[in-house]
């Protein structure tokens, strides 16, 4: 079953650096839909001029409809809540707030200060980053060349093996498949990618 999604600004910046790698076509084999919160389509676009592949994405976003959803909807109580949480942005906390609104089964976030603060005001929400994108295309084996994928977002958002590992261990539950500790060690050893 395909699942719904808020996504955060650095997690839609990580994933415009990976086009390349045809990653917006893989996604949709994992996601129904991508809420686009209204901060975080602001805080991307800044860049669009410098970076035009954000101009593609941009062009793709229907108000509160289609697969990049533009999403203005979300729940006013959370958000207000949210805006005085240490660690969590604007844009956070509309996500969060969205996320309650349309009933979405993730944040796509690769914030690690959101990621404790918001574990610890609610622990039933999930949270998945780009790692956990890539593992779980990996996993379902949706993408021809995970490696290439993962030096690529080294590169540009540099991630240390243990947050690999939890994104591929985390995936694996998610989906209902166990890896054995070789396969682990095989795709999460920095050194094994050739990046230490």
């Amino acid at each position: 079953m395909l699942r719904t999604a808020v996504i955060d600004n650095d997690t839609l910046v990580n994933l415009t650096k990976l086009k390349q790698h045809n990653i917006f076509d893989s996604i949709r084999s994992l996601f129904s839909q991508i809420h686009i919160p209204q901060e975080v389509r602001k805080e991307y676009e800044v860049q669009s001029a410098k970076e035009p592949d954000r101009v593609w994405v941009l062009e793709r976003l229907r108000p509160n409809r289609g697969f990049y959803s533009f999403c203005t909807r979300y729940d006013s109580a959370t958000f207000t809540l949210l805006r005085g949480v240490e660690n969590i942005d604007k844009g956070e906390a509309e996500a969060v707030a969205q996320k309650r609104s349309v009933e979405a089964h993730y944040i796509l976030s690769d914030d690690i200060k959101f990621q404790i603060a918001i574990k610890n005001i609610d622990s039933t929400i999930k949270v998945f980053t780009t790692l956990h994108i890539i593992a779980m295309l990996d996993i379902r084996q949706l993408i021809a060349n995970p490696e290439s994928i993962v030096k690529t977002l080294h590169s540009v958002h540099p991630f240390k093996s243990s947050q690999l590992r939890t994104a591929y261990t985390e995936s694996a539950k998610e989906l209902g498949i166990t890896l054995s500790k070789k396969d682990l060690n095989n795709k999460c050893s920095l050194t094994k990618l050739g990046l230490n």
